[in-house]
């Protein structure tokens, strides 16, 4: 996003409101895939979506960082080529750990576990090598094969007889290898990378460690949740998405433009008071909204309440990734970790102590978690110490 919002204005400008459009829409294609793939997906034991979505996010987020830090001082080139490695072995491990693992864990077709990881994996790295490349627009357009099986795994559930003779599994992978041929086609001729510096080393790990954390907050809110429900936690996230994105792309101009225009300290701290206010307030309703669906969830029968708790707990959920992802932007990125951390290290502990009521329990942590979060994001916006 390369436009500024004026100080003193409250609209977007056309092209940061294009932009955060655009990257939303780029994060629909492995949405697309996962629902042209829901026949495979349903076959395959949940430690392996679990697993492809703990993975993958936790690379995807470490590498979009580091590739960024690259391609500002060496180019899309190289930067592709530090993304594509990293995927490479995300794959590798993946074959591996599959091939090892436990019958019980990856279930009897290993061969279809490696596919739905390989898969998952190859349309994050598109993501990835997009935004780092910022060639989002582009990678869109060849993204389009997914979203178009994607439609067609729908009507074929629907009845549609037409839709039900393509075969959609078997297009599946082809369609990933496409945007992805694609996206990291900068690798090709590009200049050697050299090594990594030891602060792009150390910054990758922070961030996989906070990839990993909040993955495992999705995954915890998956498992815990009636298999019937599992939807109900993914569409608030999803749902929340653009207004997150444009919140965060919002927030970050708005300090870029401080800094710009304030001609002194107390005005840039008055400049970051008011947007900490409007930061705060934007990331008040998931809380809200959240909480009181969880207590209205607890006077309804058995089925329906599940239901409710799981789309409450996606609610929060919403609101505790977005918290995560600006406090990482304003460089406390050990903070947002230990914080995203909280909800899956909790859960260990209350399993233990209220063993029949762990969905109950995760809505619960995850309302906290907003709660502490919002207090930090409070203190971390207004502090010009903290501003990147």
């Amino acid at each position: 996003m390369t436009a500024d919002l004026a100080l003193r204005g409250g609209s977007l400008r056309a092209p940061a409101f294009g932009a955060t459009v655009l990257r939303c829409a780029l994060y629909l294609g492995p949405l697309s895939v996962a629902v042209a793939a829901a026949g495979p997906l349903a076959r395959v034991s949940r430690p392996v979506t679990a697993g492809t979505l703990l993975l993958g996010w936790s690379v995807a987020h470490a590498l979009s960082g580091v590739g960024a830090v690259v391609a500002r001082r060496c180019g899309r080139g190289p930067a592709a080529t530090v993304v594509a490695r990293g995927f490479a072995a995300a794959a590798a491990f993946w074959v591996v750990l599959v091939l090892v693992a436990p019958a019980g864990l990856v279930g009897a077709d290993r061969g279809l576990a490696v596919t739905v990881g390989l898969c998952g994996l190859l349309s994050l790295g598109t993501v990835t090598v997009a935004l780092v490349t910022r060639t989002e627009a582009t990678v869109l357009r060849w993204s389009l094969p997914c979203w178009l099986l994607a439609a067609v795994g729908i009507a074929g559930l629907v009845g549609d007889t037409l839709a039900e003779t393509v075969p959609v599994t078997v297009l599946i992978p082809f369609a990933v290898a496409l945007a992805a041929a694609r996206a990291f086609r900068p690798v090709l001729g590009s200049s050697p990378v050299g090594r990594l510096r030891p602060d792009d080393l150390r910054y990758g790990g922070i961030r996989l460690l906070l990839g990993a954390a909040q993955a495992a907050c999705v995954a915890l809110l998956w498992h815990v949740g009636p298999p019937a429900a599992a939807s109900l936690a993914v569409i608030p996230v999803l749902a929340a998405g653009p207004v997150l994105e444009a919140l965060i792309g919002w927030h970050h101009r708005q300090v870029q433009a401080g800094l710009d225009v304030s001609e002194s300290d107390g005005e840039f701290r008055a400049h970051l008071s008011d947007v900490t206010v409007v930061t705060v307030a934007a990331l008040l309703p998931p809380l809200a909204v959240g909480t009181a669906l969880a207590a209205a969830a607890l006077r309804l029968p058995g089925g329906t309440r599940a239901a409710v708790l799981v789309f409450a707990g996606g609610i929060l959920l919403s609101g505790v990734l977005a918290i995560t992802l600006l406090l990482g932007w304003r460089g406390r990125t050990g903070v947002a970790t230990l914080l995203a951390m909280a909800p899956p290290a909790g859960a260990l502990v209350v399993s233990r102590v209220l063993p029949a009521e762990p969905l109950s329990a995760v809505v619960a942590l995850l309302a906290a978690t907003h709660l502490a979060g919002l207090l930090i994001v409070a203190r971390t916006a207004a502090d010009p110490r903290r501003t990147p």
